[in-house]
C-alpha cells in the first residue's frame, strides 16, 4: 500500500479508535497484496479479470476519504472483500498448516540443568494454551526432551500422555535428538531409529507408523546415504531448513526445490519439505503469513503449505499473540485456509495431492552438504569420544552376545548416552564449555559400561579356554601345572591401570613363567595387526620374551619400555598377531624363549631409512613426514619430499568460528626437536645394514609448533605385515585464538609427487566420491581413499578426525582448530590420535576400503588369562562373512527376544547374495532367518538360515538387518 496513504488514514482516523483503525488497515492490506500474488501463482482458479479486481481493490483503499470515518472505512473494507469474493473462493481452496513447535538446542549456549529447565518452561506453556484453545496443536521432537520430562517432571509427563493419546500433541521425533546428519556412524543412525521407536511405542503406545517424520531443520547437512537409513526405520518424510549451500563452500549452487524427494544410492527415497521461512517466529515471516506459500505454489502446483511457528532455539514455543493471530488470519475471506494441524496431515496431504494431480515432484539423489564446514573439526575432544563411544557400544554389544551375557539395559544406556551427543550443537562442536564438559562426562559413563561389558565377556571367554593346551613341554610348563591356581594373578597385577577412556585395563595374567593372552578381533574377517602388551611383575629378560601360539610355534617380540605403574613393574613388549580368525580370538602364551616363527622382517638402510618387503620408507627428521614412501614392486613414488607433513595454519576470523572456516593467513611446518630410530640396526661405520633385519621399526620425534608452547610427540611403526605406515600422535595443544591472532591449527598434509584424480570419502554405510577442491573441507568418517594418475592410490585411516581436504597434489586433514566462539578456549589439552597410511599400486574395491577403516577403528582387544584346562578352544571364529563386497557392522542380541539381528552392507552396487558363516553356538536352537526393519520387525526379504549358514539377498548400495530366531 501507498505509504503516505496508509499514513493518511491511520493519522486521520486513529484519533477515534487506534486499534480498530490499525487492524482494519492491516486486514484490507494483507488481503489486497495476498490477492495480488496469489492470481498470478493460481491464474486459472481464478477469474480472468482478477488483476484489474485487485487494481480497483486497491485504488479504493489508497483513495479513501478518512475524514468520513471509521465506520464508512468498515464499509470499504467489506466492499473491497465482496469485490474480491471469486479470488477469496479460490483462495479457500488453499490451506496453511500451521503447526506448533519450540526448538530447544540441547546444551547450545547454555548448561544441561538450563536445556531441562526451559523444556519444563515450554511444554508448561504448551499445556496451557491446549486449555485455552481446543483446536490449538504443537509438535515436539526429539525423544531426549520427552525422557528429561519424564525423569524431572512426572506429573507433567503424564499430562503430555494424555494430550498425545488426544492427537493435539504430535510426536515429530524419529531420533533421540535433531542430531548431526554427516558425522554420526551408520550403526549409530540405526540406534536412533530403534531406542527412539521403542521409547515412544513404551511411553505412548506409538507405533513407528504413527510418527513417520524426520524432523532435522537445523542439522548443518546430510550424507547421501540417510534416505536408506530412515527408510528402513519407518520414516518417510524429512523436515529440514540447512540442506546445502553454505558459507563459503566452493561445491554448492545445486538446486534446492522448496519439495523434493530425496534418494539414496540404493533408490530408496524420504520427501523432503525445506522449510523457506525458517523454524523460529523470530526470524520467520511477518504479518502476511501467507505470502510464502505462494512462492510454494508457483514451484509446487500443490494446495497445502506448512507454517511452522512459534519462538525456539531457547525453546518458547508459540505465543498466545500468534495464536489470536492464525486464528483470525482464517476469518479473511480472501485468505487461504488457516488451521492448526500436524505434520504429519500436512505431508500425507500434499502427497496424495501430488501423485492424484500427476505432479512430478523432484528428485534429488546427492548428499545435501555442505553448511558449516568449520564443525567437522571444532571442539576435537567430542569427536573423539564420539567415535570411541559409537566403537565401544558396537564391541560390547557383540562380545555380550558371543559370551551369552544379558546386557540390553546397559547397552541402551550408553547408546543413549552417545546418541544424545550427536545434536548438532555438541557433536559438530558449536556449544560452550559447559557443552563440552556435559559431552565428555556421557562419554566417561559410555566408556565405563562398556569397557565392563567387555571385561566380563572376555573372562567367561578366557574361563572356558583350554590355555595348558599352550603351554610347551618344559620345566617350568609342568611347574606350572604342580602349582595349580597357585602363581595366578590374573587381575592383581596391573590393576586399572590404562583404563583410560576405554574402562578396559592393561593388566596381565596367568602364572610364573608363561603370561597367557587372549587376542580378540572385533570384525568379521581374519586379521593381522601388531599389538602392545603389558607384563607386570615378571622377571622376563625382554630380549628373551617370545609370543607362543596354538601350534608351538615361537614369534619374536620387540620390547618398547619398562618402568613402574602403581607400584608394580611393567615391560611393554610389542608383537604380530597373525591370522587372528573373524571376528573371534587367538590365544597366545608369552615367556621366555628363541623365536622359530619364519615372520617377514624390515631392515635400516640408514638412520632415516626402512625397507621392509614391500617399500622403502624415509623419514624427514626435520618434519617427521616422509621424504621417500615407494612401492618396491612398482617403483611408485608417493612423497615429494614432505609426505605427511605436520602444519600450524591460523585462520582469519570471519564470525562464528566454531562453524566457519576462516581464510588461511598463515602456515608454518612443525621442526622436530628431537628425531630417533629404534629396531634394526646398522653398520656406522659403512651404513650398510647389519644382521638379517628386524620384526618392526620405529621412528620418534618431537615437533614443535614454532613460536608458540605447543608440540606433538609422533611415534611411527614401521612394519612389515603390509604397505602401512602406522602413526600414534600426543597432541600437547596450548593456543587460544581470539579476534587479534585468529584462528590457530594443526592440520596433516599429505602432499605427493602425482596429480590427484579423486578421492572417496566414508558415509553412514556408503561412500562419496568427489574431485579435488581446494578450500573445500568435506566431512568423511573412517577413512580417506586418494586416486592419484599414475594408478597408484592411498588411504587414510584415523581414529577420531572428520574433516579432510583434496587438493590437486594430496591430501590435508584438519587435527585442531582454536575457534573461540562460542567456548572461548576448547582445544586446551592433550590429546592423542592414532592414523596410518596405506599405500597401493592400485585402489582397492570401497567394500575393502570401509574394512581398513573399521579394521583401524576396531583394534585388537587383549585380555589376560589364567592357566587351566578348558573345553573351548585356543582359536575360533564367531562370524565370518565370505562375500567380497559386503561388511558386517553389527552383531547383537535381538532387543526384545531370543534372537540374534546382524547387520550387512553391501558397497559396490552390484545384487549379492551374501554368505555368513557363524559360530554353532550362536545358531544353536535358531532355525528361521527373516530381515527385519531397524525396529527388528520383520520385512520383505529373501533369508535363510541352514545349520550355521546365513543366505541373504541385498540389493545394490544397500545393507540389510537380519533376525536369527
Amino acid at each position: 500500500m501507498n505509504p503516505v496513504a496508509k499514513g493518511r488514514i491511520s493519522r486521520v482516523l486513529s484519533t477515534s479508535n487506534t486499534a480498530a483503525v490499525d487492524a482494519l488497515l492491516k486486514r484490507a492490506e494483507i488481503q489486497i497484496e495476498f490477492a495480488e500474488a496469489f492470481i498470478e501463482a493460481a491464474a486459472k482458479e481464478v477469474p480472468t479479470n482478477s488483476p484489474e479486481l485487485v487494481k480497483q481493490a486497491r485504488a479504493k483503499l489508497e483513495n479513501f476519504d478518512p475524514t468520513k470515518g471509521l465506520p464508512s472505512f468498515q464499509k470499504l473494507v467489506a466492499e473491497i472483500e465482496q469485490d474480491l469474493k471469486e479470488i477469496g473462493q479460490a483462495a479457500k481452496k488453499y490451506t496453511i498448516h500451521c503447526v506448533g513447535h519450540g526448538h530447544i538446542d540441547m546444551n547450545w549456549m547454555w548448561s544441561w540443568p538450563e536445556t531441562v529447565s526451559m523444556t519444563h518452561d515450554t511444554f508448561a506453556s504448551v499445556l496451557n494454551f491446549m486449555k485455552l484453545y481446543p483446536d490449538f496443536t504443537y509438535s515436539q521432537s526429539q525423544a531426549s526432551v520427552y525422557a528429561a520430562i519424564e525423569k524431572h517432571h512426572p506429573a507433567m509427563f503424564k499430562e503430555i500422555q494424555e494430550r498425545v493419546k488426544e492427537g493435539r500433541w504430535e510426536v515429530t521425533a524419529v531420533h533421540w535428538v535433531e542430531g548431526d546428519k554427516n558425522l554420526a556412524s551408520g550403526e549409530a543412525l540405526c540406534r536412533h531409529l530403534l531406542y527412539t521407536r521403542e521409547y515412544f511405542k513404551e511411553k505412548f503406545h506409538l507405533a513407528p507408523e504413527d510418527v513417520p517424520i524426520d524432523w532435522e531443520p537445523d542439522t548443518f547437512g546430510h550424507a547421501n546415504t540417510i534416505p536408506s537409513i530412515l527408510a528402513q526405520g519407518g520414516v518417510k518424510f524429512y523436515y529440514s531448513c540447512r540442506t546445502g549451500g553454505g558459507v563459503d563452500h566452493p561445491l554448492t549452487g545445486q538446486p534446492r526445490p522448496p519439495l523434493f524427494y530425496w534418494e539414496a544410492p540404493n533408490g530408496a527415497r524420504v520427501l523432503v519439505n525445506r522449510e523457506t521461512t525458517w523454524y523460529n517466529s523470530y526470524v520467520n515471516i511477518g504479518d502476511d503469513v501467507a505470502m510464502p506459500m505462494v512462492e510454494f505454489v508457483k514451484q509446487t502446483k500443490l494446495h497445502e503449505w506448512l507454517n511452522i511457528y512459534g519462538i525456539g532455539n531457547h525453546g518458547g514455543g508459540p505465543t498466545k499473540v500468534e495464536i489470536d493471530y492464525l486464528k483470525l488470519l482464517d476469518t479473511f475471506p480472501i485468505y487461504p485456509r488457516v488451521i492448526f494441524s500436524t505434520c504429519k496431515t500436512y505431508y500425507e496431504r500434499v502427497e496424495k495431492e501430488a501423485k492424484e494431480s500427476k505432479i512430478e515432484l523432484p528428485v534429488l539423489n546427492h548428499e545435501l552438504n555442505y553448511e558449516f564446514t568449520g564443525c567437522y573439526t571444532s571442539q576435537s575432544l567430542i569427536k573423539q569420544a564420539n567415535r570411541f563411544g559409537e566403537n565401544y557400544c558396537v564391541e560390547a554389544e557383540t562380545l555380550s552376545l558371543i559370551s551369552g551375557h544379558e546386557n540390553r539395559k546397559p547397552l541402551r544406556d550408553a547408546w543413549r548416552n552417545v546418541l544424545f551427543n550427536h545434536f548438532h550443537d555438541i557433536l559438530p562442536g558449536s556449544g560452550v564449555r559447559e557443552t563440552r564438559e556435559h559431552a565428555t562426562g556421557l562419554f566417561q559413563e559410555v566408556g565405563a559400561i562398556t569397557g565392563a561389558i567387555k571385561r566380563e565377556a572376555l573372562k567367561g571367554i578366557g574361563r572356558e579356554i583350554d590355555t595348558y593346551s599352550l603351554l610347551p613341554k618344559s620345566p617350568e610348563a609342568e611347574e606350572e601345572k604342580a602349582e595349580g591356581t597357585k602363581n595366578q594373578n590374573s587381575f592383581e597385577a596391573g590393576s586399572g591401570i590404562g583404563a583410560g577412556r576405554t574402562g578396559y585395563s592393561q593388566v596381565s595374567g596367568g602364572g610364573k613363567y608363561f603370561k597367557a593372552f587372549v587376542v580378540y578381533n572385533p570384525c568379521a574377517w581374519a586379521r593381522s595387526e601388531p599389538i602392545k602388551v603389558a607384563l607386570y611383575d615378571t622377571d622376563f629378560n625382554p630380549e628373551n620374551v617370545v609370543a607362543l601360539d596354538e601350534k608351538g610355534v615361537a614369534y619374536p617380540t620387540v620390547f618398547l619400555a619398562a618402568g613402574e605403574d602403581w607400584g608394580h613393574k611393567k615391560i611393554t613388549m610389542l608383537f604380530y598377531a597373525q591370522d587372528v580368525p573373524a571376528l573371534g580370538y587367538k590365544t597366545y602364551l608369552l615367556c621366555e624363549g628363541a623365536a622359530n616363527a619364519n615372520v617377514p622382517l624390515i631392515r635400516a638402510l640408514n638412520n632415516e631409512t626402512f625397507e621392509t618387503p614391500q617399500m622403502i620408507i624415509e623419514f624427514d627428521r626435520q618434519s617427521g613426514g616422509l621424504k621417500q614412501a615407494r612401492l618396491k614392486a612398482t617403483s611408485q613414488e608417493f612423497s615429494n619430499g614432505g609426505f605427511g607433513t605436520w602444519r600450524n595454519v591460523v585462520e582469519h576470523d570471519k564470525f562464528m568460528s566454531a562453524w566457519i572456516l576462516g581464510e588461511e593467513v598463515e602456515r608454518k611446518n612443525l621442526r622436530s626437536s628431537s628425531f630417533h630410530t629404534y629396531g634394526p640396526r646398522w653398520n656406522i661405520g659403512t651404513t650398510l645394514p647389519e644382521g638379517p633385519g628386524a620384526i618392526a621399526g620405529r621412528a620418534e620425534s618431537t615437533l614443535d609448533v614454532l613460536g608458540t608452547k605447543s608440540s606433538v610427540q609422533l611415534n611411527a611403526l614401521v612394519h612389515p605385515l603390509q604397505p602401512r605406515l602406522d602413526f600414534e600422535a600426543v597432541v600437547d595443544w596450548r593456543e587460544i585464538g581470539d579476534k587479534t591472532v585468529g584462528i590457530p591449527g594443526l592440520l596433516v598434509d599429505f602432499e605427493t609427487s602425482s596429480m590427484v584424480t579423486e578421492t572417496i570419502y566414508e558415509t553412514p554405510f556408503g561412500t562419496v566420491t568427489h574431485k579435488p577442491q581446494t578450500r573445500a573441507e568435506i566431512p568423511s568418517l573412517r577413512f580417506c581413499h586418494v586416486k592419484l594418475d599414475t594408478g597408484g592410490a592411498f588411504t587414510l585411516l584415523q581414529d577420531c578426525k572428520y574433516g579432510f581436504e583434496t587438493y590437486d597434489q594430496g591430501l590435508k586433514m584438519r587435527v585442531v582448530r582454536s575457534s573461540f566462539n562460542p567456548d572461548h578456549a576448547p582445544e586446551v589439552a592433550q590429546t592423542n590420535l592414532r592414523y596410518a597410511v596405506q599405500f597401493h599400486s592400485k585402489s582397492p574395491s570401497k567394500a575393502e576400503l570401509c574394512r581398513m577403516g573399521a579394521a583401524w577403528n576396531h583394534p585388537f582387544i587383549v585380555s589376560p588369562l589364567e592357566l587351566h584346562n578348558g573345553k573351548a578352544p585356543t582359536t575360533r571364529s564367531f562370524a565370518e562373512v565370505a562375500t567380497p563386497n559386503v561388511v558386517l557392522s553389527s552383531l547383537k542380541q535381538a532387543e526384545h527376544q531370543d534372537g540374534i539381528v546382524l547387520r550387512l552392507t553391501e558397497y559396490e552396487g552390484k545384487e549379492t547374495e551374501a554368505v555368513l558363516t557363524l559360530d554353532p553356538t550362536l545358531t544353536a536352537g535358531k532355525s528361521k532367518a527373516e530381515c527385519v526393519d531397524l525396529m527388528e520387525r520383520a520385512t520383505e526379504g529373501d533369508a535363510k538360515l541352514e545349520g550355521n549358514r546365513v543366505t541373504v539377498t541385498i540389493k545394490p548400495n544397500s545393507f540389510v538387518s537380519l533376525l536369527l530366531s
